[in-house]
């Protein structure tokens, strides 16, 4: 049996070991795409962005239209195809060319827009959006969520799916096959991936304007829109400040990497910083938290509590969580991780067990093979 996973914006190396794993088990995959993901990163300018926006939402359209077209036309149909919500709409226009859509369900619109901050419920083209996913819900093989709580909100608002199932998105284990030993004496808390409107920041800058913490490191590999935020924060507190306390100690915000150096990276860090702004835990589950702990990285997650990433952290003690806005939590959790080595050292250790035992691709293709066979 054949399949594609369909995305304008290429999925990183989580994708390419599921499609290893899933032809192990006999199913022949791909994945398709626009744009590949260091196309996506690197456009920064006002002009590379909007040319990033046309292929994403009228070039990709046209190229699974046209690649789904030819299938129908030779036979291809029966196979089942994965579409993802990046690009939004194109799983439900893929539904009329394939019985056989499994809607990947990463992001969920028009919420993301409304919390967020950048639009407001009740809007037209926020009753249009919600109006394609409502369709494209009910029009696919089977619509995959990533968490428990997400597909829960996405009933609460588009009714019960019993079209739906939850596979997490997990992570490539191959560059994380040992534990990885400590370090150095700082302990060194990392941000790595996309930065965006649905992560939290100004509650760690509040805890970092008003605090002076020592033995310990807050490193950003990041891009996305809420960099521009990070940086400003860090250059106005270094002006600001006239103090002993030097923010450059503490806080360093560098670009993204290559895969070789991401993976060096994840290793020399003990701790993985993840936010979640106040709303966000209806729409995402960042999935940097799976490679997080493949890393060994205990989690320390600024998120509303009625999270699966708060739930994920209590189930299996991996690290410690703050609700948004809560600066004399996360202080207390920082002291911790500062003062408490062992507690560190056993949340590290739980979170590389977890994440190897469930949430490696190897164990998700068994779920994702038994779907795709179902169809």
């Amino acid at each position: 049996m054949k399949t594609n996973f369909w995305t304008s914006t290429e999925y990183g190396g989580f994708m390419q070991a599921l499609i290893q794993e899933l032809g192990s088990l006999g199913i022949v995959a791909q994945q398709k795409f626009n744009l590949s993901e260091a196309a996506y990163r690197t456009a920064l300018s006002t002009i590379e962005r909007i040319i990033l926006r046309i292929r994403q939402y009228i070039i990709y359209p046209m190229q699974i239209i046209f690649s789904l077209s030819i299938d129908r036309l030779k036979g291809r149909s029966e196979n089942p195809v994965v579409v993802s919500t990046n690009t939004f709409f194109v799983p439900l226009i893929a539904t009329f060319f394939n019985r056989k859509v499994i809607h990947l369900v990463y992001d969920l619109f028009p919420e993301a827009m409304i919390f967020s901050g950048k639009w407001k419920d009740g809007m037209i083209k926020a009753k249009i959006f919600r109006w394609i996913v409502n369709m494209t819900l009910k029009r696919s093989a089977m619509n995959v969520f990533l968490g428990q709580r997400l597909k829960e909100y996405v009933e609460s608002v588009h009714g019960d799916l019993e079209n739906s199932l939850i596979i997490p998105v997990g992570a490539d284990s191959s560059p994380f096959e040992e534990f990885p030993k400590a370090k150095g004496q700082k302990i060194r808390v990392l941000y790595c991936g996309n930065f965006g409107n649905m992560h939290d920041s100004d509650t760690l800058f509040k805890y970092l304007k008003n605090n002076s913490p020592t033995g310990i490191e807050f490193v950003f590999h990041c891009t996305g829109p809420k960099r521009k935020a990070l940086e400003n924060f860090r250059d106005t507190q270094k002006l600001a400040n006239t103090s002993s306390y030097s923010l450059d100690a503490c806080l360093k915000v560098s670009n993204g990497l290559t895969h070789k150096d991401w993976i060096q990276i994840m290793n020399s860090a003990q701790v993985a910083l993840v936010t979640m702004s106040e709303g966000s835990e209806n729409v995402v589950m960042p999935s940097k938290t799976y490679s997080a702990m493949m890393a060994g990285q205990a989690i320390l997650a600024i998120a509303p509590e009625g999270s699966d990433l708060v739930d994920l952290i209590k189930q299996t003690e991996c690290g410690w969580w703050v609700n948004p806005g809560d600066i004399s939590r996360l202080k207390d959790c920082i002291q911790e991780i500062c003062q408490d080595k062992e507690a560190v050292t056993t949340y590290r250790k739980n979170a590389f067990k977890s994440a190897h035992e469930s949430f490696g691709q190897d164990q998700l293709a068994k779920k994702w093979h038994k779907l795709i066979k179902s169809l």
